[in-house]
């Protein structure tokens, strides 16, 4: 999809949870978004201590900085869309008691307006499976660009494997293009465009609107059929 078709989405955007089947799961967007946002904190203790810069590639409405700066992420954030709509979403969004918006800047497709190793951490949340299979070196070798030798690399994306998600996401009408990925293909992707060490969790093997099994989640990270995938790639220094 492109920004302007994005730009139709962004007022009022839900996450999907119009899927009667995804409210059963969660009642916010942001359920769901906590799932990965408190698995980043545990990887990343650093976030809570300020002084990282960090990137959300792709952040749409900006829910993925929003919900980690409310989990007590001190970093400097910053976002990247190529939909102009979500940018204006994100700023709208961002709550004044966490002080002025983080810099959302439009991306010319693949391409953000950020320096070459910029970036401490980069996150890339549900944006990969929007984009032609043909596209996607493009952006994992601008996801290599701006993060600096040594710095964290983090790619969420549904996980095709799970048979409830693949049901969703033939449902959800921002999805109506989507094209799923395999964990297999990001790590593949990512090391054709660059040097990383990888490793990969699963998430959100619960439902998301009970937080209180979370445990549940940190038990299964190695078995395929979470909801969600998280790929972890760190750059050769």
């Amino acid at each position: 999809m492109s920004g302007a078709e994005f730009d139709r989405y962004a007022a009022g955007y839900d996450g999907g949870l119009d899927d009667p089947i995804k409210r059963m799961l969660g009642s916010s967007a942001d359920q769901f978004i906590a799932v990965k946002a408190r698995w980043l904190l545990r990887q990343e203790k650093a976030l809570r201590d300020g002084g990282l810069q960090v990137l959300d590639y792709g952040c749409g409405a900006g829910d993925l900085m929003r919900v980690l700066a409310g989990l007590g992420a001190c970093a400097s954030f910053a976002g990247s869309d190529v939909s102009t709509g979500m940018l204006l979403e994100a700023a709208r969004r961002w709550p004044g008691e966490l002080g002025p918006p983080p810099p959302l800047e439009p991306q010319d497709g693949a391409l953000t307006p950020f320096g070459d190793g910029a970036f401490d951490v980069v996150t890339i949340s549900a944006v990969l499976h929007h984009v032609p299979v043909a596209e996607r070196p493009a952006v994992y070798a601008e996801l290599g660009r701006v993060l600096k030798p040594g710095g964290r690399l983090y790619v969420f994306e549904h996980n095709p494997r799970n048979p409830l998600v693949r049901h969703v996401i033939a449902r959800t009408p921002i999805d109506a293009d989507a094209i799923l990925l395999d964990a297999r293909e990001v790590q593949d992707g990512l090391l054709g465009t660059g040097r990383y060490e990888l490793e990969t969790d699963y998430l959100m093997f619960m439902p998301p609107g009970l937080p209180w099994l979370g445990f549940v989640d940190r038990m299964l990270t190695w078995l395929p059929l979470g909801a969600q995938y998280a790929v972890a790639a760190r750059k050769s220094a």
